[in-house]
């Protein structure tokens, strides 16, 4: 083929994405939700389209569903915004239930229900500038091969774990993706589980939060899962700061950041090790200050051991 022909059909296919691109900018509408004067949220995913935001107000006392089908749509809460379980025989159990591709979900107060946040399906979302407060089960839940972004959040008081990622799923806990270098730092604290639970075959970058004061370990992984651990402060723990278990594997340094080691606040121990390691799992890079009423380190010989000083 004329090479001249290549270069013509190339632009014209991407004149054409462009054109697709900004016809669906200019479609896209905003609908106003006020939960305080009767609306609700679930009668206004019925009619949104992809680059749709649903602008969201007061406090919605209803379980909100978002369907397979639905497709980049951002929710609005515009940090004045709560989402409370009705409880009852409500359509979910949890208070907010994506299987929804590449949602956005910002500035809301979620609280009540059994989880929070769930996503399932495989199903993917951002999770930005929200507080996930007295749920349950789990604050935040992801399963079932789904991707989440979980950026400026708060998570806490939770009756079992903070933030949960299982069943082949991935989760980026604090950094949008490895090579941006800003973070976006959550907190995760006073729940009666982990802080931050990995397993089943899972993945996680947990860049720059602050995990404190959960019932048991600051963050968990195991059964065949792997983290990127990086710069967190991990304090007060009921457990070890980091436990990793079962075939599982934690790296504390990456060739992509540069954000420093994990520590552990002088005075404010984790219960367990700084971190503990068993049944066929490994640990490398910097130690940090990690620590707890158990030392630094607690590892068993199955356990590959590749800590080092910062």
């Amino acid at each position: 083929m004329n090479k001249t022909a290549i270069l013509v059909g190339t632009g014209k296919a991407a004149l054409l994405a462009g054109l697709c691109f900004s016809a669906l900018l200019a479609n896209a509408a905003t609908v106003s939700v006020d939960c305080d004067a009767g609306n609700t949220i679930m009668a206004a995913l019925g009619s949104v389209k992809p680059g749709d935001t649903v602008l969201v107000s007061g406090t919605c006392k209803e379980q909100v569903t978002i369907a397979p089908e639905v497709v980049r749509i951002t929710l609005d809460g515009q940090k004045k915004t709560t989402i409370q379980h009705p409880g009852g025989p409500a359509a979910s159990p949890h208070a907010l239930y994506n299987r929804g591709k590449e949602i956005i979900i910002k500035g809301f107060t979620v609280t009540g229900g059994l989880d929070g946040i769930h996503l399932s399906g495989p199903a993917s979302a951002l999770i930005d500038g929200n507080v996930v407060v007295k749920n349950t089960g789990r604050g935040i839940h992801i399963d079932k091969g789904s991707v989440a972004r979980i950026l400026n959040t708060t998570v806490e008081q939770s009756g079992g774990i903070g933030i949960d990622v299982t069943g082949a799923s991935y989760a980026y806990i604090g950094v949008f993706i490895p090579r941006v270098p800003a973070l976006a730092p959550n907190t995760i604290r006073n729940n009666g589980g982990p802080g931050i639970n990995i397993e089943r075959t899972s993945g996680a970058w947990i860049v720059g939060n602050t995990i404190s004061n959960n019932k048991e370990s600051g963050i968990a992984v195991h059964r065949n899962s792997q983290a990127d651990v990086i710069a967190n402060v991990i304090n007060a723990n009921g457990g070890d700061a980091i436990t990793v278990s079962h075939n599982s594997g934690v790296n504390l340094s990456s060739e992509t950041r540069r954000d420093g080691p994990n520590q552990t606040a002088a005075g404010q121990n984790n219960g367990g090790a700084g971190i503990k390691c068993m049944i066929g799992g490994y640990v490398d890079g910097p130690i940090g200050t990690l620590t707890g009423a158990k030392g630094a380190k607690d590892f068993d010989k199955s356990c590959v051991d590749r800590t080092a000083a910062p």
